[in-house]
């Protein structure tokens, strides 16, 4: 199914109008999602502050049972009816509480769950443990673990609830609350292990340091309550701490503390103790007194976060609501400010195509024109003005201009470049103009003087004028991109190669051939390797002075031979040689202008035959001030055989 191709209009609406769409589905997931977080964290607030009641009632049942019952087995004269009621009372508070449980556990994480099984595992033993106090089958230490474990595991669920907290102010005051309750727990059961020690009788000795960290752990924690930095607390806390409750629990506790020490005398009950500062019915009500502060102070603190909560989930709600409108209206506001600007970008880019189109069809077909007429160009011709602004179609305009300008450029250079192509061979061509004609000359003199005894060494000096001629001709072929006619079919050894290539130079004899390794060169590399040679040795003997020598050697390297071409001459400029090392490496084309009549054509006939064979020649100083022409002839070009002269014809190189 093919689409049908969208206005530049429509697409700057489209993008506009998606960004637009986006935001306000965000806007509105996330206020979704705010909301519903605010759902939340409201029904978490409804469902702990349903559960503070049960969760007070329960607390103080058990503590009620397990001081009573530990005062029993302490051999204390307590009233069976009380301690009936406060059974009773337990059993009251779990089943009320068990609705609660179900629905922490439905709102809570799953460890919120398992804090509330085992608040149901305990009341499932609670009937044996009871039977057992009853029967005084158990020990005061297994029955205090035993009735420890509610208030345990209520801590638990109080450390969940810190966890599972709507907001951070809301887990801050639970936080407190949660040191409030340590401390009641604390305190209730110091206060049921201190009736051991009432008639002298001594704890065991793990009770015993129990008793002193309960005593020690609750007071510090008040006292730190005491100095909070949350006023309300602090305040309720004071009026705790002022309170002759707890300074008679501040006089008869010391007393206690010191009986749970070990008397010497181990069936002796503490003689030398000291005596109780007040009465057992004073402490009674004094530690009943603190117990219901303590309580009250954690039932205030429980509902102070439940009321942050709550007015947490409202101002989440809240807020959820006025950022999705104000995404709505961002969103209104986006799509028509897109659309006045869509309107006034297309109005410019309707006057840019029109100006363009006027530049393809009309100014430029005038512009190649007059290049092909030989006349000159003006600077709207070459450089036209297209003044769209500094924004991107502004951009756009001044590439569009700048496209043309270089086609311009483009034409101008090729008009240009045929001229140095022709100045290039023409050049050429002059140089073999007089190469023939001092062989015309030669030949003259040897038919004028046939009879005489120098007639060798004047046909010595033709072949070596034809040899130069024939160089130049290659020089054409290579320009132009073709391969020279001279072909080897079997490999040639280096030696004779090099010889050959300085019996193709203008000064042969100032050349100087040194030690050259036992290699042979592949037959299709021969002749171009001995034209590469000769122009580099050309080029050492031209730009060294006339009574210096140019010096050849070679050595066998891991890559192939290397031949290098050294001079005497003045040297070459590092910024030059730097230019002419990469054009060896890389030929330019044939027809830009640096390649005109005063370029070192020898150089670039170099390049085009080194690059044809995969040859690597670099220039480089050279020790005697000169210019050092290194050739790494590769192993691909190089064959471990000697020639077959048998083979036929043209294996031999020519005469130097």
């Amino acid at each position: 199914m093919r689409f049908p191709k969208l206005g530049v209009r429509t697409r700057i609406l489209a993008i506009a109008l998606a960004p637009s769409v986006a935001l306000v589905v965000v806007g509105l997931g996330a206020a979704g999602t705010l909301v519903d977080r605010s759902h939340r964290a409201r029904g978490w607030a409804d469902e702990m502050q349903a559960g503070i009641a049960p969760t007070r009632a329960l607390i103080e049942a058990v503590q009620t049972e397990r001081r009573l019952t530990l005062w029993r087995l302490a051999g204390l004269d307590t009233d069976v009816r009380q301690l009936t009621a406060a059974r009773q009372r337990l059993d009251d508070a779990l089943r009320v509480l068990a609705p609660t449980q179900e629905s922490l556990t439905r709102m809570g994480p799953e460890s919120m769950g398992q804090a509330t099984d085992a608040i149901g595992a305990v009341a499932t033993r609670l009937a044996d443990i009871r039977s057992g106090v009853d029967a005084g089958s158990l020990a005061l230490p297994e029955v205090y673990a035993f009735y420890n474990r509610i208030p345990q595991s209520v801590m638990a669920g109080v450390e969940i609830a810190e966890k599972s907290a709507p907001d951070a102010a809301t887990t801050v005051e639970l936080a407190q609350a949660a040191d409030v309750l340590r401390s009641l727990e604390a305190m209730s059961r110091a206060y049921a292990l201190g009736a051991a020690l009432l008639d002298g009788n001594t704890l065991p000795p793990e009770l015993g340091t129990e008793y002193l960290s309960l005593v020690g752990f609750y007071r510090t924690h008040i006292d730190a309550i005491v100095t909070a930095p949350d006023e309300q607390q602090a305040t309720a806390a004071k009026a705790l701490v002022a309170t002759p409750a707890w300074a008679r629990l501040g006089v008869i506790e010391p007393v206690l503390a010191q009986r749970t020490l070990p008397a010497a005398d181990t069936t002796a009950k503490h003689p030398t103790a000291q005596q109780l500062p007040i009465a057992i019915a004073d402490w009674q009500r004094s530690a009943e007194e603190v117990a219901r502060g303590l309580a009250d102070l954690w039932q205030a603190e429980n509902t102070e976060a439940q009321h942050l909560a709550g007015a947490a989930a409202s101002d989440t709600t809240r807020t959820s609501l006025w950022a999705g409108a104000g995404m709505v209206a961002v969103a209104l506001v986006a799509i028509a400010v897109a659309v006045a600007l869509a309107d006034r970008v297309i109005g410019r880019l309707k006057r840019l195509r029109d100006r363009t189109f006027a530049l393809a069809d009309e100014q430029l077909p005038e512009t190649m024109r007059r290049l092909a007429a030989g006349a000159g160009l003006d600077a709207e011709l070459e450089q036209p003005t297209l003044d769209f602004g500094g924004d991107e179609i502004g951009q756009v305009a001044a590439a569009f201009g700048h496209a043309h300008a270089t086609a311009v450029a483009a034409a101008v250079t090729e008009a240009r470049t045929r001229e140095g192509v022709k100045s290039v061979f023409l050049n050429i061509a002059h140089r073999s103009q007089v190469v023939v004609h001092r062989q015309l000359e030669i030949l003259d003199a040897a038919q004028a003087q046939q009879q005489d005894p120098a007639l060798l060494d004047i046909y010595f000096r033709l072949d070596h004028l034809a040899t130069r001629e024939r160089r130049n001709a290659e020089n054409l072929i290579v320009l132009a991109g073709g391969r020279p006619g001279r072909q080897w079919r079997n490999p040639v050894p280096l030696l004779e190669l090099v010889r050959s290539a300085v019996g193709e130079t203008a000064d042969y004899t100032r050349v100087e051939t040194g030690r050259l390794p036992q290699a042979f060169i592949a037959g299709l590399a021969v002749a171009d390797l001995v034209h590469l040679l000769a122009e580099l040795i050309d080029n050492a003997a031209s730009f060294s002075p006339p009574q210096s020598r140019v010096e050849i050697s070679g050595t066998s390297v891991g890559r192939g031979v290397v031949v290098k071409i050294t001079d005497q001459g003045m040297g070459i400029a590092a910024g030059e040689l730097e230019r002419l090392n990469a054009l060896l490496s890389a030929p330019p084309d044939f027809g830009v202008a640096s390649l005109s009549g005063d370029s070192r054509l020898g150089l670039f006939v170099v390049s085009r035959l080194a690059a044809r064979h995969d040859i690597s020649v670099r220039l480089s100083d050279s020790d005697f001030g000169g210019i050092r022409a290194i050739v790494l002839i590769p192993s691909s070009v190089l064959e471990g055989s000697t020639p077959d002269r048998q083979k036929g014809e043209g294996e031999h190189l020519p005469r130097w």
